[in-house]
This record gives structure tokens, sequence and C-alpha cells, in this order.
């Protein structure tokens, strides 16, 4: 997924340094889709209920360093690199409708021979989650949305606010505000893995949002969470459309959280997931 050895070399070494932040023992494998290879962290007890967790976009699974920790004393909890998005998954057959998304997580759920989980994803995370929930209902035990792509439209102001870290010399904290709404100091060794030089060879897909129709047919018991600083849509309007459409749906909304709610309020995020996952 790297044009040159030397931007592999680069971006390897800032993910293995943000992997050096992980308070867990993690196990990493490979796992072969049709899409091309999977790259997953796994850690938990093997014989403890599944927990499928979704990175966003561009940050890698590596992102989640604030809440394995919690996650895995009770779940066996995998968390793959997305293909075609910056991390070590190599993606060999594009994703071009959403439904792909859920025929890939079906090869996934295949290869680690899991017949129902709970699933969870940040943002586009977010959007493969609900994606894997339509997909898949038969197998999707619980859905946990953070912020999730796709329930609104994104703002036309978010697009300027990507393009604003490109400016040179901007301070870190300001790149931070623009991409998360906040700049707390714990993301920061994910954002310098994002802002790593490198050549990687994006491959994404932007998703659409998801009609009125697609999110009534969401059957798995949903929580969505959602941060009062938010950047991508209004996130009042899009607790109300969730409420009004998705069928079986608890909202949170979490104080002083903004796009990036897992680094922004890691203890309460992971207090409302053991909570709703565990009913």
């Amino acid at each position: 997924m790297f044009r040159t050895p030397e931007g592999q070399t680069r971006y390897f070494a800032a993910y293995a340094e943000t992997m050096k932040l992980w308070p867990v023992e993690v196990q990493d494998f490979n796992l072969p889709t049709r899409y091309g290879t999977t790259h997953i962290h796994a850690c938990g007890a093997e014989n403890a209920p599944s927990l499928m967790l979704i990175h966003g976009q561009a940050i890698s699974s590596t992102m989640w360093y604030p809440n394995v920790g919690a996650l895995s004393q009770h779940f066996r909890v995998y968390l793959p690199d997305i293909l075609g998005d910056m991390g070590k998954s190599i993606q060999t057959r594009p994703f071009k409708q959403p439904a792909d998304f859920g025929d890939w997580m079906r090869e996934v759920f295949d290869g680690l021979k899991i017949d129902r989980t709970h699933v969870a994803g940040l943002s586009y995370g977010g959007f493969i989650a609900a994606q894997t929930g339509l997909s898949l209902p038969e197998r999707v035990h619980k859905l946990v949305l953070m912020a999730p792509a796709s329930l609104l439209s994104l703002r036309p102001i978010f697009f300027l606010r990507m393009m604003g870290v490109l400016i040179p010399g901007l301070p870190f904290a300001t790149k931070q505000m623009l991409i998360m709404g906040t700049a707390p100091t714990n993301a920061i060794p994910a954002i310098r893995q994002m802002f790593t030089t490198t050549d990687f060879r994006y491959s994404m897909y932007l998703p659409p949002t998801f009609t009125d129709d697609q999110l009534r047919q969401i059957r798995a018991p949903t929580l969505l969470l959602m941060g009062q600083q938010e950047v991508i849509y209004n996130y009042q309007k899009a607790i109300a459309r969730a409420q009004k459409l998705i069928p079986n749906i608890e909202t949170v909304l979490i104080p002083g959280a903004g796009h990036a709610l897992n680094f922004d309020q890691p203890d309460l995020v992971n207090q409302h997931l053991l909570t709703f996952l565990g009913k």
C-alpha cells in the first residue's frame, strides 16, 4: 500500500510507537479476504464474548489505546485496520458500494470463526459498523455507533477544516482542533502517527448518507454516542434522526467531547460501552 519502502518504514515506525501505549497484551495476525489482507489486533480472553472495534479514517486501529484496557477485561476484542486506509492491511480489490463492507466483514467473521458479535465503530468505523448491522443482521448482537459517518451529510465546512491542516507551520494543537473539535493531550501520539510523512496509496470509499429506509432496517439494539463539540455535522439533528428512525436505540451525549470521543472522554465512553453491551 506504500509507493516506496522508505514511506512504509516511516509509517510502520510511527504505528509501532503508538502500539506501545496499549496497556494489554496484543496478538497480531493477517486474515485473507477477497478484498485483500486484513491486519487485525486481538486482546482479551479467547473464551470471552467478542467485540469488533472499527477505527476512524486515517488513524488506524492503533487509536484505541485509551479503551482496550477496560474493554478487554470483559470481551475478546478484535481491531482491524480498514482496507484501503492507513494501517497495515493490504487492499487488492476496492470497495465500490456500501454492501461491499458488509461482505468484507462477513469474511472477517468467518475467518475469525465468529458466529455472532458486538460491533462498534467511530466515525468512518461507525459507518462500517452500521452497514454490517444492515448486511449481517443475524450475526450482529449489538451495535455501538460513535459519531458515525453517513448518519447525516457532512458539513461542507468540515472538508475545509481538513484542508486547513495542510497549512505550513500550523501548530499541532490547531491541527487537532480542526480535525476533532478538541485537542486532548492523550490523542497526540495517534495524531502524530496520522501526520507522518509517507506515500500511502489511499483507496477510500466516500459513503453516502444512509436513507430513512436503511436506518429503519437496523435491527440490532444500538447505542449512539455523540460529543457536544462534534464537527462533522450538527449533533442535535443527528441524534434526532437516529431516535426517529432506528428502531431499538439508546442515545448518549458526551460532555466535553468532540469527534474523537474515545480520546476526549475515554472513561465515560468505556463506561457507556460496558453498561450497554453488558445488558
